[in-house]
């Protein structure tokens, strides 16, 4: 199976919201002390995708110390009342992420956009330029900026946590996306663990927990833009910036 080279990432903020689910029933929500691997991959996603390949988050560096604030936010409710809940945040953080892309089997009918050389371009300006969309710390109301960094900084970039290791317990990983309407929607929860201020994050398969949800509309696939055509577009945007230097 085709594997793309690894990318790196430098993510920062100063609020981000990982929502701990099992916070969600009271209206009060709390974050998570680190971003999930689903969030990770929603923020790579953002930077560049396609349905042609599939974001694979690896590991993610927690840089700075974890600290939360607590915000109250004012709820609407169904009668157009309102009222104040309280919604705990993380804050200033920056994370340095690893990953790479690979095929995604389930779309034979792309096999004719599987150009890895320009796959792989295209991802390296994306992270350069700071990603194709906005991107969000979990929620929109937490606005993320992305940097380029190289494999030395990622490796030699020093954590706040350091010489420690941290027992998360459990958190969420990721969802399980149906192939069809057959099949249900999947999440999966696993043992975290932050060593020497590095999550390695595990395959879905190792997961310990993995729970069946009823609820979600399956969608069909449309048409995609060949990335013969979007790398050309990308060559033409170089060209310009580089004539209006």
């Amino acid at each position: 199976m085709y594997r793309s080279r690894n990318f790196y990432m430098r993510v920062r903020g100063d609020l981000a919201l990982f929502t701990n689910p099992a916070t969600k029933g009271g209206g009060e929500r709390s974050s998570y002390p680190i971003p999930t691997r689903q969030a990770l991959q929603g923020i790579v996603d953002a930077v560049y995708h396609k349905p042609t390949i599939t974001n694979i988050v690896t590991e993610v560096k927690v840089i700075n110390q974890i600290q939360t604030e607590l915000h109250g936010v004012r709820a609407l409710l169904a009668n157009y009342g309102a009222d104040l809940s309280y919604v705990s945040y993380l804050s200033d953080v920056e994370y340095l992420v690893k990953f790479h892309f690979i095929w995604n089997e389930n779309r034979p009918d792309l096999i004719q956009d599987r150009l890895p050389n320009k796959h792989e371009a295209i991802m390296a300006r994306s992270i350069k330029k700071g990603g194709r969309r906005d991107v969000f710390l979990g929620t929109r109301e937490c606005l993320g900026l992305v940097d380029e960094i190289s494999q030395e900084e990622y490796e030699t970039a020093e954590s706040y946590y350091d010489n420690q290791r941290i027992d998360l317990g459990i958190m969420f990983h990721s969802f399980a996306y149906p192939k069809d309407k057959s099949q249900p929607l999947q999440s999966f929860f696993t043992k975290t663990v932050l060593d020497d201020g590095v999550v390695k994050f595990k395959e879905q398969v190792e997961c310990e927990i993995v729970n069946h949800l009823s609820s979600y509309a399956f969608k069909t696939a449309g048409p995609v833009k060949s990335v013969d055509e979007e790398f050309d577009q990308y060559q033409q945007d170089e060209v310009r910036e580089e004539g209006g230097r």
